[in-house]
């Protein structure tokens, strides 16, 4: 095995630290972790063995080391996080041999003088093969897993295994992929002959790629302060946002775009990319992990008063958590794609209340618009020791009435009696206390802390739910439930913390409620698209609906029937022919249903057209992307889409589909200085052809 004269560096690359040779050509704009498929990809190996004026020779083969004459760039992607730890589990995508750059000349003499060897590639279009879209079924709450995603794009795979859930029709997400890249020397040895060389691999730092276009003249590349979620908080200069241009979204309580969503809608997705969570940067520290991630929306009345305050958590099922210190939190690094739905069918049937418990129209009749952002509560070390009662536990004393059960406390019939635990709460400091009732038949409990300065109380609770209260010490040491009338119920997943810290990691998106009466039997037009961020939107066209049918035949001229010669009834003799002779109902001469000009093949495809509402230029720019959109679904809710919802529920929860269509638009206007608003007409055929018969 060969090895290499000098050493090898790693230069240019989409991510590195301020350390890095990167730094030298970019040092305050090396952070941009997440990147666009669509945008340059280039990785960089320099070799300081010749300079750019010399040329590799096998006659500079010595001692088992040669010189630099191919770098072979190895690309590789997952979904997965944490990333796979080897390499062989990582999906190889590409390998690219590559040779030194074409030189460099100094502008100062016209020499080429620069010192070194560079071998450069971009790997922008291998990462674009790998990425098309991930949809999620309508009337779900989120995609099944990051790593799999939902309805996913792309090439299909086989489905010929006869298995309830086959294990070889599923794809990665489309959304994203990680992307891992190595490079390693090739070296000419004295005999001519190219080998790898057995050292000097590199690693490249590791980087996600969505599948996101920016328009070169208009948007930014840089998504590192602006669609990248972390732990820290959105602001002006850091807006942390949703992956869409739709212009509905803000730093401040108020929007100068409310995207319109009607109360029957029951798809309308957030997709975002989440990075980290929590505060601090070190794993395993549970004062600095986050406790709760949820969308939190409130809902408003015409005036802008508020109406309701509710979350929606279906994202936290693709999020990985962790036990620290007996308390469930969210691990510090995610690393990948989250959807949440956010329609009004689904917050309707889905929201939750800060304790996490089910609520029910909390968008209604009065309901003007609602609004969404994403929160993560950052909570201190649970106080609480074995607030899940494991068998065995010490750790609390029972009253009258109170006993330990299996992973539950256990109150029957409790009249004033306590369950206590001693815990040194600090002076002037409100704690969160968390507690899960179940079981309940009677009674109601409260919390008390006692000792220190006396005794402080919450109000009493009761009924099965998770139960949220908050109680400021006055430097008590012990934390009792007090029972009361009977109180007979099953309690766990105790938990306290100190002043838990709510921050808001996203931007503002703003919704309102479009009641305008459908237009039966047109209806309207709902459209998705892969947008120029790689996620779904979402619009509702609304007027002048037309829908037509193009039709084009193929034919060929057959001969017609002879009609000199009819076939009689009569036998020769004039005998009559017996009817069961006949054997079916063609008849010599009479066969004149064919014949003549033949139809061979119908072609049809139904072309439709829909008007949008007037756009100002903001928003009309945001629509053009249906038009530029490789992928359109219109939402439809017919026979053949209610099947899936009929069979599986689960994977199908409503009677609508997206079904795939192809705009015909060549062009649209987006700005009209005369008239000021513009209507789009998005004129479209279902990708679906229209089935005909076969002559």
């Amino acid at each position: 095995m060969a090895d290499f004269n000098g050493q090898i560096y790693t230069e240019i690359q989409p991510f590195a630290s301020n350390s890095s040779n990167l730094a030298n050509m970019s040092y305050g704009w090396r952070g941009n972790y997440l990147k666009s498929a669509s945008t340059n990809l280039r990785y960089q190996i320099s070799w300081n063995g010749l300079n750019e004026n010399q040329e590799p020779s096998k006659a500079n083969f010595s001692s088992g080391s040669g010189d630099v004459i191919n770098i072979i760039f190895r690309v590789y992607a997952t979904t997965q996080f944490p990333y796979p730890v080897a390499t062989s589990d990582w999906d190889l995508v590409g390998e690219i041999r590559k040779s030194r750059d074409i030189a460099n000349r100094n502008y100062s003499n016209n020499l080429i003088d620069a010192t070194g060897q560079r071998f450069t590639v971009d790997i922008s279009k291998l990462c674009q093969d790998l990425l098309s879209y991930s949809l999620v079924p309508i009337k779900k709450g989120t995609w099944q897993s990051s790593k799999w995603g939902g309805m996913n794009g792309g090439v299909s795979k086989n489905d010929n295994v006869a298995t309830t859930i086959s294990n070889y029709n599923v794809t990665p997400n489309g959304t994203y992929r990680h992307i891992k890249v190595t490079a390693i020397p090739e070296v000419i040895l004295a005999n001519g002959t190219i080998e790898e060389s057995s050292s000097g691999l590199v690693s490249f730092n590791t980087i996600a790629v969505i599948n996101s276009v920016a328009q070169y003249e208009k948007n930014d590349i840089y998504y590192n302060t602006r669609y990248i979620i972390q732990k820290s908080l959105a602001n002006a200069n850091f807006p942390r946002g949703f992956l869409s241009f739709c212009p509905n979204y803000t730093q401040t309580t108020v929007s100068p775009f409310l995207k319109q969503v009607r109360e029957d809608e029951e798809a309308e997705w957030l997709y975002w990319y989440q990075r980290n969570m929590g505060i601090g940067a070190s794993p395993g520290i549970p004062n600095q992990q986050t406790t709760t991630a949820r969308l939190k929306c409130i809902s408003y009345l015409a005036n802008g008063t508020t109406q309701n305050t509710f979350y929606l958590s279906d994202f936290n099922s693709n999020l990985d958590k962790e036990t620290v210190s007996n308390l469930s939190v969210f691990k510090l690094r995610q690393e990948r794609m989250c959807v949440q739905n956010v329609s009004p069918v689904y917050i309707n049937a889905n929201a939750q209340d800060d304790a996490g418990n089910s609520l029910t129209g909390q968008i209604d009749s009065s309901t003007s618009y609602y609004k969404a952002s994403l929160e993560n509560i950052n909570a201190e070390d649970n106080l609480v020791t074995d607030g899940n009662f494991p068998l065995g536990t010490t750790a609390w004393s029972f009253g009258g009435g109170w006993s330990l059960g299996v992973g539950v406390a256990e109150a029957l019939n409790v009249n004033g009696s306590y369950m206590v635990q001693s815990i040194n709460f600090t002076n002037t400091k409100t704690y969160k206390i968390q507690f899960t009732i179940s079981n309940y038949l009677s009674g109601e409990v409260r919390i008390r802390f006692s000792g220190g300065a006396g005794f402080i109380s919450t109000y009493y609770v009761s009924g099965n739910n998770t139960h949220i209260l908050y109680l400021q010490s006055i430097g008590n040491t012990v934390f009792r439930f007090q029972g009361q009338n009977n109180f007979t119920a099953s309690i766990t997943n105790i938990s306290i913390q100190e002043s838990p810290v709510t921050i808001r990691t996203t931007e503002f998106r703003y919704f309102k409620i479009d009641r305008e009466t459908a237009n039966i039997p047109y209806g309207f037009v709902r459209f998705h698209w892969l947008n120029r961020l790689g996620a779904v939107d979402s619009y509702t066209a609304k007027r002048n609906v037309v829908e037509s049918l193009s039709v084009s035949k193929s034919t060929i001229e057959t001969n017609s029937a002879d009609r000199t010669w009819y076939q009689d009834d009569q036998l020769a003799g004039g005998a009559a022919v017996d009817p069961v002779n006949y054997i079916s109902n063609t008849m010599r001469g009479g066969n004149i249903y064919k014949g003549g000009r033949e139809v061979l093949g119908v072609n049809a495809e139904r072309l439709n057209s829909v008007f949008t509402e007037p756009l100002n230029k903001q928003t009309a720019d945001w629509l053009e992307e249906i038009v530029t959109s490789p992928n359109v679904w219109i939402e439809m809710d017919t026979d053949a889409t209610k099947r899936g919802n009929t069979v599986n529920p689960f994977q199908r929860p409503s009677t609508k589909e997206y079904i795939p269509v192809i705009i015909t638009n060549s062009e649209v206007q987006t700005l009209n200085q005369e008239e000021g608003l513009v209507k789009f007409n998005i004129e479209y055929t279902l990708s679906h052809k229209v089935q005909t018969q076969s002559n």
